[in-house]
């Protein structure tokens, strides 16, 4: 019950808080890494095709283009305007991969570009290496280091949430993911860009299914 009251109260929604304060915010690139967030398409679906820069967004693969006006809303500049709150568009994306799990036909896998952060320091090259993510067995991440073969595996039910980094400044200012261990940190730069961001909402629901599945202690 607290843990409830204490989730509720840090929901808030800054989109709607601007809206209903009529707050203006004309900054020429408002919707820049806007296309972050927002990787799958509203109109077509197809994810990791969005694009943002200015003050628009827009959909390489079909087209599709809407404006992020001076409240924080978005207007398509052609037909429908599918989500105009932005956080209706996330949450869109969070069902969608929800469905992708219930269904079983969740899966994400890709080649990786590793770096180890054992301190705070500095950030030590691994090479290449295979990260999964799936339903039943979480994150693994498949390597080979220095005459040795590495494998780190996290379960649905060890991982609540995941650590995403959105044009990373420490390394290249690429996306990149953090598959922590008990004494490592190791960074994942995925030549896929732009999926960061299913990989952190189907962390949470493949967690909150673990818990669901877990018989309550006596």
């Amino acid at each position: 019950e607290i843990k409830e009251r204490v989730t509720t109260a840090f929901k808030y929604d800054d989109f709607a808080w601007q809206k209903a304060n009529n707050i203006v915010l004309d900054h020429p690139k408002r919707a820049h890494g806007l296309h972050s967030l927002l990787y799958k398409c509203a109109k077509c679906g197809t994810e990791g095709k969005m694009h943002s820069e200015g003050i628009h967004l827009w959909c390489e693969e079909c087209g599709k283009k809407w404006e992020m006006t001076e409240l924080g809303e978005l207007k398509a500049l052609e037909g429908e305007t599918e989500f105009d709150h932005i956080p209706d568009w996330f949450n869109w994306e969070r069902q969608q991969v929800k469905k992708e799990i219930e269904n079983g036909t969740y899966h994400w896998e890709d080649e990786v570009e590793v770096f180890s952060l054992p301190r705070c320091w500095r950030y030590i090259p691994l090479g290449k290496a295979k990260l999964t993510h799936d339903i039943e067995k979480g994150f693994i991440l498949e390597g080979h280091y220095r005459d040795a073969d590495y494998y780190i595996q996290r379960t649905p039910d060890q991982t609540n949430s995941l650590h995403v980094e959105y044009g990373f400044p420490a390394l290249d200012k690429m996306d990149y993911v953090d598959i922590s261990t008990e004494n490592d940190s190791f960074y994942c730069k995925p030549v896929k860009q732009n999926c960061i961001t299913k990989l952190a909402l189907a962390t949470e629901e493949l967690y909150l299914r673990s818990q669901a599945k877990t018989p309550t202690a006596v």
